[in-house]
């Protein structure tokens, strides 16, 4: 093979500089600058965010220190997340849910039964180990083989329910709040260093972080076990085949990430307390997803070095901005596009994890046209939707103003689930930040309702406008990847939005006082029930676009490029273009299920954007059935419907404990449940009219439905 000799650049003049530029990309294009070259773009994310501390975030060199110490038991949480990631190509989203409950154990042991530490320390561990072993084995391991986004949501639903027992350990010892407890290192140590005093629990993180890293390094290097993992990570069939013990492995991989969890929420408590919050784990997770991408997702010591660099970079923001503890979030979003962007260049090879294996969801399959002219058919769907309709009709006529609220943001987070369905469900770009596409759309209508007085209509297609806006922004940069990296990316935006972005006390461009009723059409939605039946119309009619959306030439080529990117482009389809209009398309829904529900509250209120209630609309959304608008329906009323309605201490329970049984019971989701019971009853009509029901892409059915 010959290397073709390079052009020199437009305008170099011939001479000794142009023969140095000739000599420098033959060699690049020769191999000889390739380590250089790749050792430059691991280490440059790294460098690039210790520089943007000490630049932007200075601060003493003590609080420096400590930064890195934090850094260091954070890359614990972080190296453990790539372990998972690397075996199962999944984010887990319960890693620091697995070592947050056995740590709040511990303290509780040491804080309040008075046991020594190294007890209670040693109980938390195996605590995380049993728990760890019971999650994968009775949970994870019966989902190993579905599609990746069912194990994800898999992943959440462990993380509520590990949540939940977080905050029902301490009624052991009663109501004293478990925050209280201050655990220390029965050493006594103490290092002058102002502003900060070391003690001995930094001593010790600083040497158990160290020995868990090494250790992991050996076992992933040098033992059998460890080199197996690696291997089947990256071909889980060949090793199967070979006779390794995948799910073996599985198992002491999933037991590593989990005491390495506790070790580094344990080891962090005893130094800066135990913070015991809903979204803790999510703040500690933004962290090890930001190591994880600029580390390249499965570089275990590059993701360890990141996690290092953004534990300094957080206690710099802590220390310089302490009035804005939410910046950290914004600036981790940052640090996550930054190690994409750096890690993609150079080609798709340096950038990106292996593909994911098998498609993302099932796609609810729709009704044959020959069967869906019968009039048995014909008559019965007809039958059902008036039944539906009118019942939700009547909805004001029977129930209160209170229910009527609830009633209204139930259907708002049903047109968020259509988004969902868009984005996810059809193109395969796995979501988990859509209430920020729905910040968006929701603080610029709060604009042109309040302070432009605009009539809603244009207010929901401009808040759609703007959401659609902020999901290109968000999409472009993961273009060029394979879905885990527009969940990450989601992910910490939807962290930075709901933090910082769009936080009141940060931007007063927002309007901060409750709106006068708006007017649709002329009509004031001066109540409670027009302001219902408002949303029941936007449900409605998002509902008759998504069926429509899904026959068009858009939706088709969506599904077309989820399950097979490189056929889809054989057939004219690009696939850049199809995802990127998928974001367009999911977020302007997504804005205008904002706007609806600015006008539901009556002003812009950050708490119904977090990224956990993202989560919670994801989940919905695929327990009810991702692949369907009827699956956004069913999981909100399922999911969404049963936390609005029960008490606020039980509210946690339909996403921890519900989605991990209705999961189990219908993998396809209820959706998906309820088409299969629809295809038998339809079977025994087509037998009984002696008509062929007819497959996908025999002629017998509806290919645009495939």
């Amino acid at each position: 093979m010959t290397l073709s000799v390079p052009e020199a650049p437009p305008g170099a003049a011939p001479g000794p500089e142009r023969d140095r530029w000739l000599q420098l990309v033959t060699a690049f294009r020769s191999g000889r600058l390739g380590p250089i070259f790749a050792a430059v773009r691991r280490f440059l994310p790294v460098v690039a965010v210790l520089a943007a501390q000490l630049v932007f975030f200075p601060m003493p060199p003590s609080v420096w220190v400590q930064g890195a110490i934090l850094g260091l038991l954070g890359s614990l949480m972080a190296v453990g997340l790539a372990l998972v990631f690397r075996l199962n190509r999944v984010v887990n989203f319960a890693q620091g849910d697995l070592g947050s409950a056995p740590a709040v154990l511990a303290f509780g042991l040491i804080g309040f039964s008075g046991v020594g530490y190294l007890v209670g320390f040693a109980t938390g561990l195996v605590a995380s180990v049993v728990v760890t072993a019971v999650v994968e084995i009775a949970l994870v391991r019966r989902f190993t083989r579905s599609p990746r986004l069912l194990l994800t949501v898999v992943t959440i639903g462990i993380s509520q329910a590990l949540l939940v027992v977080s905050l029902l350990v301490p009624f052991i010892w009663g109501s004293t709040p478990i925050g209280t407890v201050r655990v220390s290192f029965p050493w006594h140590l103490s290092i002058d260093a102002r502003p900060l005093v070391f003690t001995s629990d930094h001593v010790v993180g600083v040497i158990v972080s160290v020995v868990a890293l090494v250790c992991v390094a050996v076992w992933s290097r040098r033992s059998e076990l460890g080199i197996a993992t690696r291997a089947t990570g990256d071909r889980r069939d060949l090793a199967s085949m070979l006779g390794i013990p995948v799910a073996r492995l599985q198992t002491v991989t999933w037991v590593v990430a989990g005491v390495l969890s506790f070790l580094s929420v344990f080891l962090s408590a005893a130094i800066v307390g135990l913070p015991l919050e809903p979204t803790f784990s999510l703040t500690a997770l933004a962290g090890a997803l930001g190591a994880l991408a600029l580390g390249g997702f499965t570089e275990l010591p590059m993701v360890a070095i990141a996690a290092v660099s953004i534990g300094i970079l957080e206690q710099g923001i802590a220390w310089d901005q302490p009035d804005r503890p939410t910046l950290v979030l914004a600036v981790i979003a940052a640090v996550v596009v930054l190690g994409m962007v750096v890690r993609g260049v150079g080609g798709r090879s340096g950038g990106r994890p292996a593909a994911l294996p098998g498609s993302l969801v099932s796609v609810v399959p729709e009704t044959p046209s020959n069967l869906r002219s019968l009039p048995e058919v014909r008559v019965t769907t007809a039958a059902t939707w008036i039944v539906i309709v009118a019942a939700l009709a009547t909805l004001p006529l029977w129930c209160g103003a209170g229910t009527l609220l609830e009633l209204s943001t139930l259907l708002v987070l049903v047109v968020v689930g259509y988004s969902v369905v868009v984005l996810t469900g059809w193109s395969g770009q796995v979501t988990l930040g859509q209430m920020s596409f729905a910040a968006v759309g929701g603080a610029i209508g709060a604009v042109v309702l309040a302070d432009w007085g605009w009539d809603l209509s244009l207010a929901l297609v401009s808040a759609g406008v703007a959401g659609g806006l902020a999901a290109v922004l968000v999409g472009l940069p993961t273009l060029r990847f394979d879905g885990v990296f527009v969940a990450v990316t989601t992910l910490v935006f939807g962290l930075a939005a709901s933090g910082y972005l769009l936080d009141r006390a940060e931007f007063g461009w927002i309007p901060p006082h409750q709106l006068a009723p708006p007017a649709i059409f002329g009509i004031v939605l001066d109540s409670q029930a027009r302001v219902f039946m408002t949303c029941l119309a936007a449900a409605a009619i998002g509902y008759v676009a998504l069926h429509g959306l899904r026959r068009s030439r858009a939706g088709r080529a969506w599904r077309a490029v989820s399950t097979n990117e490189r056929a889809a482009a054989g057939f004219g389809i690009g696939a850049a273009r199809s995802k990127l209009s998928a974001f367009v398309v999911s977020g302007f829904i997504a804005g205008v299920a904002g706007c609806l529900l600015v006008t539901v509250n009556q002003q812009y209120v950050e708490s119904p954007f977090t990224v956990t209630q993202s989560l919670a609309v994801l989940t919905a959304t695929v327990v009810g059935g991702v692949g369907s608008a009827a699956g956004a329906f069913v999981g909100a009323g399922l999911i969404e419907g049963s936390a609005v309605f029960l008490p606020p201490n039980w509210q946690l329970l339909p996403s921890a404990f519900g989605v991990l049984l209705v999961l189990l019971a219908f993998p396809g989701g209820v959706a998906g449940a309820a088409s299969r019971g629809r295809d038998r009853l339809l079977e025994l009509v087509a037998r009984r009219r002696g008509v062929e029901t007819g497959e996908c892409g025999t002629g017998g059915g509806d290919d645009r439905a495939c």
